[in-house]
């Protein structure tokens, strides 16, 4: 079997020197004539060589490369995520690996998953997933700088961007309550299921109550039979709205009222959540949209932040204040003060829009309150 094309082979092709192989390969073409960095990709393509991101990680003093860990890439909110991060990622000139997860596993190859992007020497790791706990990924990484995307996190050891739910609740409550809705379904699934799932909820749940609106828990799991409990609940209770955590949920739900011929929103309106999907806006779905654009944005110069940070650390702390050896009544330092408060870990929330459509419209006149 013939051997591998190296980049030695690659110099002599293009003929130029390995270094300067190296520098477009590793360096983004940093300080490389143009006619080289031609000529250079050109013998690559002939050859057949690919350029072996791990090792040029391993060999660089500051790895390139960045590792995201995602969730179920056939939900949209997750693909538009995964995008829009290599977007951002290479914007700065870095690469993305990335390794998915399945949708109904619960942990397992979460863990797993951020185990190899680890084992690929990424310089940080980003984890926009909705099941793990945030103590379990505490106990996973240690040197790697880590940051949890789009689901809530309060954790004192990681830094996160995420998206506002709590706000995405309360403004889904409010456009129910403007259309004159007062006793409504709310599907609902176990936190194991989703940490997202259950914020929204227990949020647009609270603010209904604070506005005068009933809402009747129905259970979510599994999909195809949940919709149909919340669409048997709308008629034995006189449920005049359904309220769906996401919107491929709101999607069976509409398949659902179709085969049974209930109209939406004529006999009952429904909303989703994600605002990510195409074509939502062709059957008029009602729902927030996730900014994951800016999400990602946000996360990747914090992460920039991050790794600058873990930089000066590995050159040496920064001096130390006059009397930091001095221990206050708690028995800290002054310095180990400074210290903390340098590397305490920043949870921003970013918040999305309401985005109308057809399928939530007024109440019936007979279901209003």
């Amino acid at each position: 079997m013939p051997r591998p094309p190296t980049m030695e082979d690659v110099a002599r092709t293009a003929g130029v020197s390995r270094s300067t192989v190296s520098r477009v390969f590793q360096n983004g073409g940093e300080r490389v004539s143009p006619d080289a960095m031609i000529q250079v990709h050109e013998a690559a393509r002939r050859l057949g060589y690919v350029h072996n991101l791990v090792a040029s990680g391993l060999a660089m003093r500051h790895g390139r490369q960045l590792g995201l860990l995602i969730r179920d890439a056939t939900n949209p909110a997750y693909g538009h995520l995964h995008a829009e991060m290599n977007r951002a990622v290479e914007a700065i000139g870095r690469t993305l690996i990335s390794v998915t997860a399945f949708r109904h596993d619960y942990g397992t190859a979460e863990v797993e998953g951020l185990n190899r992007l680890i084992g690929q020497r990424v310089a940080g790791v980003f984890v926009g997933t909705g099941v793990t706990a945030a103590e379990d990924l505490v106990e996973t990484v240690t040197a790697t700088p880590m940051m949890i995307l789009g689901r809530p996190n309060t954790h004192p050891q990681i830094n996160s961007v995420s998206y506002d739910e709590e706000a995405h609740g309360r403004l889904m409550a409010e456009q129910i309550a403007a259309q004159g809705h007062r006793r409504i379904a709310v599907l609902t699934a176990p936190l194991l299921y989703s940490r997202v799932f259950d914020l929204r909820m227990r949020s647009l749940v609270q603010r209904c109550e604070e506005l005068g609106i009933i809402s009747v828990p129905v259970e979510l799991l599994p999909v195809e039979q949940g919709v149909g409990r919340a669409l048997d609940a709308a008629r034995e209770e006189a449920l005049s709205c359904i309220v769906c955590p996401v919107d491929y949920v709101a999607l069976e739900l509409l398949r659902a009222a179709a085969a049974r011929g209930v109209r939406i929103p004529e006999e009952i309106s429904t909303v989703g959540f994600d605002g990510l999907g195409d074509g939502l806006d062709l059957l008029g779905l009602a729902t927030v949209r996730l900014p994951v654009e800016e999400l990602a944005r946000q996360a990747v110069a914090l992460m920039e932040e991050l790794l600058v940070r873990a930089q000066d650390d590995a050159e040496g702390p920064p001096p130390a204040p006059h009397g930091a050896g001095d221990r206050d009544a708690a028995g800290e330092g002054e310095g180990e003060q400074l210290l903390l408060t340098r590397h305490s870990p920043r949870h921003a929330v970013v918040a999305g829009s309401f985005v109308p459509g057809r399928t939530l419209s007024a109440a019936p006149g007979h279901l209003r309150g």
